[in-house]
């Protein structure tokens, strides 16, 4: 009886050995979570993305306020009507201005404000805000506003900042701090 144990314990164990391997409802247990984490986090991830492109604009116009009090100060009057090619070429701000999402621009200023445009280029592909910036002086006290808008929507227009002496975002964008 002992040798008889001994014998179907044996055919037991060789029948296991030969099932090795995973069932189909593991296989698509593991699919199934693996799909649900992916619909999860991906879109987090490109929502990362296009705020990590937005920083090039917000600091490109922050760049650009910034050189324009400089000039300001020193020319008294702000420089205008510049391009990204004019920004590079020139370089009339000691700004260089290299960016694959976005297109900067300075409208024309006058001796008191000036304002500078950060336009999408491909807004719906990247997931990018357009923003836009303005510089004001007031002569009588001899301070500088400065102003830097975000679109509210992800667009390729940048909104239009009111040039004045203290330059005011529009309605359908928002005031960055």
């Amino acid at each position: 009886m002992n040798s008889q144990f001994k014998a179907n314990l044996l055919k037991v164990l060789a029948n296991k050995k030969s099932n090795k391997g995973f069932t189909l409802i593991e296989l698509l247990v593991v699919v199934i979570i693996i799909g649900v984490l992916a619909a999860v986090a991906l879109p987090n991830l490109l929502g990362q993305v296009g705020k990590a492109r937005e920083t090039e604009g917000k600091n490109g116009i922050g760049t650009i306020n910034r050189a324009q009090q400089a000039y300001h100060f020193e020319k008294q009057s702000f420089a205008s009507a510049l391009t990204d090619a004019n920004l590079q070429a020139n370089n009339i701000l000691g700004v260089t201005v290299d960016s694959q999402y976005y297109n900067f621009s300075t409208a024309a200023g006058t001796n008191s404000s000036v304002t500078q445009q950060a336009a999408s280029t491909d807004a719906p592909k990247n997931g990018t805000r357009s923003y836009a910036g303005g510089v004001g002086f007031d002569s009588t006290n001899g301070v500088y506003a400065n102003v830097v808008c975000q679109s509210d929507q992800i667009t390729n227009t940048a909104p239009s900042v009111t040039a004045a002496m203290a330059p005011v975002c529009p309605s359908g964008s928002t005031a960055l701090k």
